[in-house]
C-alpha cells in the first residue's frame, strides 16, 4: 500500500468514529473549489458508503458565501477563494475561535477555445467578450481584473461578468463569451485540451491564497478542516489544478 493510499485509509477510520452521532456538517467552499471539495470528502470517508450524508455543500463566490454567514447561515465550515473574508471573519469574534489556515494557492487560466494565434500573441488583438467572475465577489474574478490592466493585453477585451468563476466558464461553454479567466482547475476537471489555455506567470496577478476557517465544533467539519491540511489531501488538491500554499498549519 502507497504512503498515499495509507494516509487516505487512516483517516478514513479517523472520520468514521467522529460522525456517527452526528448530523451532516454544512460546508460552505468557493465555487472554483466545490469538485476538489467533493472530492477530498470521498477521499476522506474512504469507503463507508453513506459518506455524502455527513456533508451539505453549498458553494457560491466567496463575497456572498461571506455575505451569508456574516448574517448568521449555519454553516460549520467555509473553504474560501481568499484568505481575507476568513481573517475578517476571525477578527470579528463571534464567528470563530479558530484561526484560518491556508489550503491552497489557486491558478488562473486564461481559455480562448477558438484562438486564431499562438500563445500569448493571441492577446494583443483578442477583442472579443471574455468572461471573468465578479470581482467584488469572487478572488479570481479580482485576480482577473488586474491582469487586464497589464499591457499583456494591448486593447481590454469587452468583459462579462459571472457571479463566480463557474458562471464564466458556462459563457464560453454556451458560446456567449469567446474566453474566460478563470480557475486552472475548471478547465482539468472538464479535461479542456491544453492547446485552449494559457497559464499567465503567477508575477502578473495576485497571490490567490484560499484559506478556510472552522466555524463550529461539528465532527465531521472538524475531521475535514484536519484532513486538509494532511500531505495526502494536498496531493488531491495540487493534482487538481492548485498549487500547495506557501505553509500549512
Amino acid at each position: 500500500m502507497t504512503l498515499f493510499r495509507t494516509g487516505v485509509f487512516l483517516w478514513s477510520l479517523i472520520f468514521a468514529t467522529l460522525v456517527q452521532a452526528e448530523g451532516p456538517a454544512r460546508i460552505a467552499v468557493a465555487a472554483n473549489f466545490k469538485a476538489t471539495l467533493e472530492a477530498l470528502i470521498e477521499a476522506l470517508a474512504g469507503s463507508e458508503p453513506t459518506a455524502i450524508a455527513h456533508y451539505q455543500v453549498v458553494s457560491g463566490s466567496t463575497g456572498l458565501l461571506f455575505a451569508q454567514i456574516s448574517a448568521g447561515a449555519p454553516f460549520d465550515l467555509f473553504l474560501a477563494a481568499d484568505s481575507a473574508r476568513p481573517e475578517q471573519l476571525h477578527a470579528r469574534g463571534g464567528f470563530s475561535r479558530h484561526r484560518p489556515k491556508a489550503y491552497a494557492e489557486g491558478v488562473l487560466a486564461l481559455w480562448i477555445p477558438a484562438r486564431d494565434a499562438p500563445w500569448p500573441d493571441v492577446l494583443a488583438n483578442f477583442d472579443d467578450d471574455l468572461a471573468i467572475a465578479n470581482p467584488a465577489l469572487a478572488p479570481y474574478g479580482a485576480a482577473a481584473s488586474e491582469l487586464l490592466a497589464l499591457p499583456l493585453f494591448q486593447q481590454v477585451p469587452r468583459q462579462i461578468q459571472g457571479n463566480n468563476v463557474n458562471q464564466a466558464y458556462q459563457f464560453v461553454e454556451t458560446g456567449n463569451a469567446q474566453g474566460a479567466l478563470i480557475s486552472l482547475a475548471q478547465l482539468l476537471q472538464a479535461k479542456v485540451p491544453r492547446d485552449q489555455y494559457y497559464l499567465p506567470p503567477k508575477t502578473q496577478y495576485p497571490l490567490i491564497t484560499q484559506a478556510r476557517i472552522l466555524l463550529s465544533d461539528h465532527p465531521a467539519a472538524r475531521a475535514l478542516d484536519q484532513f486538509l491540511s494532511t500531505p495526502s489531501a494536498q496531493t488531491i488538491i495540487q493534482r487538481a489544478g492548485y498549487r500547495s500554499p506557501l505553509a500549512l498549519e
